[in-house]
């Protein structure tokens, strides 16, 4: 799953790219875009996603400055989420959270650099300090189940790479997702540690075949 946010000239709107993979969806049905921005009417046929190569997809307009929520509607098997949401929040419903499209964010502008006055050369020379340098990371959102939040919220627990998830159990990550908040526990992260596995080691085909098997990262 994705979501690919595009916004153009002034950024009054933002063009919100919504993918659900091949393999992603409960069924090969019909799936439907609803949410905030159609007040989520299920007979409007205008959000349908198109079919692509197996994946669904809808591209929207929306309001830039705000944030939506929104899931997904399979004709035969129900509603589900968005594993790549920007976060999720609690529905009107009990145990339900809805998934969320974030544009509150906009691109901050480049301010003009200023050119500092001349200063006299210091007598005594300071000693040049070598960067710092970066932790290693992995980008964790390869791993089936994991969306930029849950990514962001492992690597502050310190599982920032694939090797750091395939050593992670089972039982510790589903303590850093109750941690993080209800809306995270819907989640179940049987599959990571197997996947990052396979990611840390370079199998990318064996990795793709686990995946086309899994549902959601399940």
């Amino acid at each position: 799953m994705a979501l690919t946010k595009e916004t153009k000239g002034k950024g009054t709107h933002t063009t919100v790219t919504f993918t659900v993979g091949a393999n992603e969806a409960p069924s090969e049905a019909n799936v439907i875009l609803l949410g905030d921005f159609n007040d989520w009417q299920t007979n409007d046929s205008s959000y349908q996603m198109e079919k692509k190569n197996g994946s669904y997809v809808k591209s929207i307009k929306l309001e830039t400055g705000k944030s939506y929520e929104f899931r997904y509607l399979s004709e035969d098997k129900g509603w589900f989420n968005d594993h790549a949401a920007d976060a999720y929040v609690p529905s009107p419903y009990a145990g339900i959270d809805n998934s969320v499209v974030d544009l509150t964010a906009l691109p901050a502008k480049k301010k003009p650099v200023k050119k500092a006055a001349a200063k006299k050369p210091a007598v005594k020379k300071a000693v040049a300090k070598k960067p710092a340098a970066k932790a290693k990371k992995d980008d964790l959102k390869k791993i089936e189940g994991i969306g930029p939040k849950i990514a962001s919220i492992l690597t502050e627990k310190g599982i920032g790479t694939f090797a750091k998830l395939a050593g992670a159990s089972v039982k510790t990550l589903e303590g850093i997702l109750k941690e993080a908040g209800p809306r995270y526990t819907m989640h179940k992260p049987g599959s990571w540690p197997k996947q990052a596995k396979l990611a840390a080691s370079g199998d990318w085909d064996k990795l793709k075949t686990l995946q086309d098997k899994l549902d959601g990262g399940k």
